[in-house]
């Protein structure tokens, strides 16, 4: 209430003064505030080709003489906003609203609203993804052993996702590179590499200019490449013959159903269009194929036993987006 009333009084004594110094000069005052009503704190106000220049203050509230003779029109400019130039003439009333659209929102849409902008645009998205999947190697302990199925109940892989979306519906390619575990098991190396390949649907749930909620279905092709090889650098041809290498590659294919969470920051570096975003994934994973594919050095090897997923799936995204008409 008090911000309120120091306002009204600070417009009430602009209006005044301008009365008084009409005859000289006229006192331009008002207010800038963006499409959500609220005030721009810094925005600059100058008189066109002048060097004649004043800032909006914590309330939006402006004052600016303007010399009699000399064109009136001023140039509005804040950083992130698109400039407003207001043509001032004896027509022109005091104090003066003026609306800054912020340079990534074209139209009237602001703030928590459905960013429609959107809706009828290609958007383009690069992001780099990191996800896990919670697996279970228990059924082949007896023919690895503990030490090699242990290290495979959990996979993790990061790597680049290129996709678009159009009028809400999001289709995404993705390839991850795990992490390379590598652990010795008394005169034994153990190596882990993991793959994984998938492919993203999903549909723009919640879209705001900070908020995205995207139901997504995602299909991904896990690969496993599990090896074993002796801690010494140099063994006989005849103990590496009696004991040969372990090279195993386990493929699976398995389907999540999920939700993915964007939180948006926008930076126009490319343009008015572009953007950054945070997510966070959640799913539940379930099996494509029961038993999984296994590869060792061109022989296709064959088990009735299979790999127990843990339902719950997690990613986090840092992603990026350009908008293309």
């Amino acid at each position: 209430m008090e911000l309120g009333k120091q306002t009204f009084l600070t417009l009430l004594l602009a209006a005044t003064l301008s009365v008084a110094m009409k005859a000289q000069e006229t006192l331009v005052t008002g207010m800038i505030k963006d499409t959500r009503n609220v005030p721009i704190v810094g925005a600059t106000i100058c008189q066109v080709n002048t060097a004649n220049c004043t800032a909006a203050d914590r309330n939006g509230i402006f004052h600016l003489l303007l010399p009699e003779g000399k064109r009136s029109n001023l140039k509005v400019e804040c950083l992130g906003f698109n400039p407003v130039e207001v043509v001032i003439d004896e027509t022109t009333t005091f104090p003066l609203n003026i609306s800054l659209t912020p340079m990534y929102i074209t139209g009237e849409t602001y703030g928590d609203e459905p960013y429609s902008g959107r809706n009828n645009m290609v958007v383009v998205r690069s992001s780099m993804t990191l996800d896990a999947v919670f697996s279970d190697f228990n059924e082949f302990a007896p023919l690895l052993g503990s030490y090699n199925t242990e290290v495979m109940d959990y996979f993790s892989v990061a790597g680049p996702e290129l996709g678009a979306s159009f009028s809400g519906v999001y289709f995404g390619l993705g390839l991850g590179l795990g992490y390379g575990y590598r652990d010795n098991n008394d005169t034994l190396i153990i190596n882990l590499n993991n793959t994984a390949y998938k492919i993203n649907l999903g549909f723009d749930l919640v879209s705001t200019s900070r908020l995205r909620i995207t139901p997504m279905v995602s299909l991904r092709w896990l690969r496993y490449r599990l090896l074993n090889y002796s801690g010494e650098r140099k063994i006989s041809l005849t103990s590496y013959l009696d004991e040969r290498d372990l090279d195993l590659r386990f493929n699976q294919a398995i389907a999540v159903a999920g939700l993915n969470i964007e939180y948006l920051m926008y930076s126009q570096v490319f343009g008015q269009g572009d953007y950054w975003s945070v997510g966070l994934f959640g799913g539940y994973a379930t099996k494509i194929n029961h038993s999984p594919w296994i590869y060792s050095r061109g022989n296709r090897l064959l088990t009735d036993n299979s790999i127990n997923l843990k339902p719950l799936t997690i990613g986090f995204s840092i992603s990026f987006y350009i908008i293309a008409d």
